[in-house]
């Protein structure tokens, strides 16, 4: 059903029938934006999971490679948060409620309300699993640079790594902004779509529950 065919059908109904087109119109919206929010979904967890796949082999070699005790062992931390990364995304996408359209449409309703209120927690805890461990671990990283020649560390990645104090000053700037622009997005994403979005389901569902 068309925008202009519901406008049409408004227009000559009865105050009951206008109830319900209303109600059609609300469910179509929310349609609409639920298959777009489930597919940014989808491609959001398939990047950040490839990233920290990509992340993992990275910093082991960095592990290998650095000599300095507290890059290694940040490198290493690293790791281990990758791992977990892939763990939390892999964990929410299993515990969605998949689409069931043999269901009451009240229940298909329900669900894709819990899936948005998991949406909505994943996202508003990002600064205490997603950005604040990396950031702290980077900050060690860096900080755990120390003189290559103390070491005698000659390796390629030599060339690459901030030893001296304004190069390290110069990231660890660089990184704060970048992780406070992480959190905020993800803050403004819930702000922004999953807050309006849950709101809509749950105008539909009271809208149901007057007509009982």
């Amino acid at each position: 059903m068309t925008e202009q065919e519901l406008k049409e059908i408004w227009m000559s109904s009865s105050q009951a029938e206008r109830i319900q087109v209303a109600l059609s119109k609300l469910v179509m919206e929310l349609k609409n934006k639920l298959n777009h929010i489930e597919k940014v979904i989808r491609n959001r967890d398939i990047r950040e999971i490839i990233a920290a796949f990509i992340g993992i082999p990275i910093f082991v070699y960095f592990a290998y490679d650095i000599p300095f005790p507290i890059t290694r062992i940040a490198s290493i931390l690293t790791v281990v948060w990758s791992v977990y990364v892939i763990y939390r995304f892999r964990k929410l996408q299993l515990s969605r409620k998949n689409e069931d359209l043999t269901l009451p449409f009240k229940a298909q309703l329900e669900n894709q309300k819990t899936n948005m209120m998991a949406q909505h927690r994943f996202l508003d805890t990002v600064l205490y699993w997603y950005a604040g461990p990396p950031f702290l671990l980077n900050l060690a990283f860096i900080l755990g640079l120390g003189n290559p020649e103390i070491f005698n560390y000659s390796s390629g990645l030599k060339e690459h790594l901030p030893f001296d104090s304004g190069s390290k000053i110069t990231l660890i700037v660089g990184l704060t902004a970048f992780y406070t622009f992480v959190v905020w997005l993800n803050k403004r994403a819930v702000k922004k779509t999953l807050n309006p979005l849950i709101a809509d389901i749950q105008r539909i569902q009271d809208q149901l529950e007057t007509e009982e």
